[in-house]
């Protein structure tokens, strides 16, 4: 088992990145959070050393990697892939458009609507999301995730990011770019993006899909 990283980022993508650890290259999946932490600390740049708390999970064919900002978050992803009929890409995806606090709070509240706003989750999904999570109440009121900070990503680049995590979350171009097209038509295509408002940013997109 691997339970963290420490090294430079030498490639990061919207969900991916990969760390190099003294020579070696370590390839993770990463909620939208971690790829705003790395990018607003000058990954281009700086080339600063960053630290990945790690999930290995193992299947008969692969074995994966999954990296997240701190243990709590680390915790909620490891609680949702315990719940029955979620696995760990739903569980990243799900922590990926809500983000950990929310999601933690949502969770709690039984807050359907919210839950819903995560793509391919549906109303029975979500009902059935809150649930299971219920039904481990006591392992539930001991999450806690501190939300992220809210530096913003350079405006240039603010489409494009949202363009890069709908591609990473298996959205065509084709129906990225027409849903841009509606937004700039009425007007709401984004001026900034940040930490904060991404995922807001993309389940925006996602309504015009």
């Amino acid at each position: 088992m691997i339970f963290s990283l420490r090294g430079i980022p030498v490639r990061v993508e919207p969900f991916f990145v990969v760390i190099d650890c003294a020579g070696v290259g370590y390839g993770a999946k990463i909620p939208g959070n971690v790829y705003q932490a790395i990018v607003s600390g000058g990954f281009d740049t700086a080339r600063k050393e960053f630290v990945l708390v790690t999930r290995s999970v193992y299947a008969e064919d692969n074995a994966q990697l999954f990296g997240f900002l701190n243990e709590g978050e680390a915790a909620l992803f490891d609680f949702i892939r315990s719940l029955h009929g979620f696995g760990p890409q739903a569980a990243m995806n799900i922590i990926s458009t809500i983000g950990a606090a929310e999601l933690v709070d949502a969770l709690k509240k039984g807050d359907i609507k919210t839950l819903t706003s995560v793509p391919g989750v549906g109303k029975t999904k979500a009902e059935k999301l809150c649930f299971e999570a219920q039904s481990k109440k006591t392992k539930l009121e001991k999450l806690a995730v501190n939300p992220g900070s809210r530096e913003a990503i350079p405006v240039a680049t603010s489409h494009d990011l949202v363009v890069q995590a709908l591609l990473s979350l298996g959205y065509a171009l084709k129906e990225i770019e027409t849903a841009a097209e509606k937004l700039r038509r009425a007007g709401e295509t984004p001026a900034e993006v940040t930490r904060e408002n991404l995922q807001d940013w993309i389940r925006l997109y996602l309504r015009n899909i």
